[in-house]
């Protein structure tokens, strides 16, 4: 590990750091004979985050034809390209998301209501009754119209107060950004399946090497070892 640490070249981000530091410890894993049976749940696990991300950049196209509500004239400015949409993210996948969207909204409200009502009785106020709860859930219903409209025409309406080309770019950005990081972190998790990294860090990686990757590419010491293994 040591040379391998010698030879690290760490860029980028916090994830991608971590991603560097988890692919030279594989390495050690590796030579030590450090493998473990591929857990039942992993590819559950790696089917989520797929998911997740296909969620991220179905996001990211709903911005761009926001934008485009505003101002048709982007797409000739930006090319007809930029708004494509990912061709994995066809329509039955798109409406199966959307439904997963409502359901999520649906439990978000009836959550938000159990726990409003808590709050109430503990402060010795009446309980709302469940025509608040139909009320609030009406926001759910404006969602599937929404989506239903969109779906046939083709085209999404500019969400959210004020909205401008500028602050949709910049949400497209902040998504960007996460997806790239789930990218990493989802990749992370594939190469390491089958490698008992948690064996090789800490049996048999000097934690002082860890300590120095760590201060080096200024990557929080809590990324590697939890809090029990800090205070040994």
């Amino acid at each position: 590990m040591s040379n391998l640490l010698q030879e690290m070249k760490a860029t980028g981000t916090i994830i991608e750091k971590v991603k560097a530091y988890n692919d030279a410890n594989r390495k050690v894993a590796i030579l030590c004979n450090h493998k473990r049976t591929v857990t039942a749940g992993h590819a559950n696990a790696m089917e989520k985050m797929s998911e997740r991300i296909k969620g991220l950049r179905y996001q990211k196209w709903r911005l761009k034809m926001q934008m485009l509500d505003l101002e048709p004239n982007l797409k000739k400015k930006k090319g007809a390209a930029f708004f494509e949409r990912d061709e994995d993210l066809d329509m039955e996948w798109i409406k199966e998301h959307q439904a997963f969207l409502m359901e999520e909204q649906t439990q978000k409200i009836k959550k938000k209501f159990e726990k409003d009502n808590e709050k109430r009785v503990a402060d010795g106020e009446k309980e709302m009754k469940v025509s608040e709860l139909n009320e609030r859930l009406e926001a759910v219903k404006e969602m599937k119209e929404k989506f239903t409209k969109e779906n046939k025409s083709g085209k999404v309406e500019a969400e959210g107060r004020g909205p401008t080309v500028e602050k949709l770019e910049a949400q497209i950005t902040k998504l960007d950004q996460r997806v790239d990081t789930m990218s990493v972190q989802a990749q992370d998790k594939e190469d390491n399946k089958e490698v008992a990294l948690g064996t090789s860090k800490i049996n048999y990686i000097d934690p002082r090497l860890t300590v120095v990757f760590s201060k080096k590419f200024n990557v929080p010491i809590e990324r590697f070892f939890s809090k029990a293994l800090r205070e040994k």
